[in-house]
């Protein structure tokens, strides 16, 4: 059975790690890459459901060249649940470009932080509508 001080501390730790995770999602909308490299561990795992494990080299790369280009870049989170190092993050994107394409994609990402940095992420989505938006991303990237 654990304690009130325990509970307190678990509890403690689930906030502060949904917080480090929002404002990570932040900083991905606005591609703002000197925070995701404070916020990410260098050797991150970010799996993408239908991709594959992206560096986090690769990652930004691709962030940059797919959203980073956006004139409205929008995440609305919809609901987050924190237990200890894992975090779960559901939420809708909204991005528009000056060619007239949109990109309106649901996610859910599952974020794993240790030591106050995202260590894994697993990123579920609708990869037909990334496809539609950007052209066939590949089985690997």
């Amino acid at each position: 059975m654990s304690t009130t001080a325990e509970t307190h501390d678990a509890q403690a730790l689930a906030d502060r790690n949904r917080a480090i995770v929002i404002r990570l999602m932040g900083a991905l909308d606005k591609s703002d890459v000197d925070t995701i490299r404070a916020i990410m561990a260098p050797d991150v795992d970010w799996y993408v459901s239908g991709v594959g494990t992206l560096d986090l080299d690769t990652l930004l790369t691709q962030l940059q060249a797919m959203l980073g280009v956006a004139k409205v870049a929008q995440t609305t989170i919809i609901a987050t649940t924190a237990e200890g190092e894992r975090v779960a993050v559901e939420s809708r994107g909204n991005f528009e470009f000056e060619d007239g394409r949109t990109y309106r994609n649901h996610y859910h990402h599952l974020f794993t932080v240790r030591d106050d940095r995202v260590v894994g992420v697993r990123e579920y989505l609708d990869l037909h509508e990334t496809e539609r938006a950007f052209g066939p991303l590949g089985a690997s990237a």
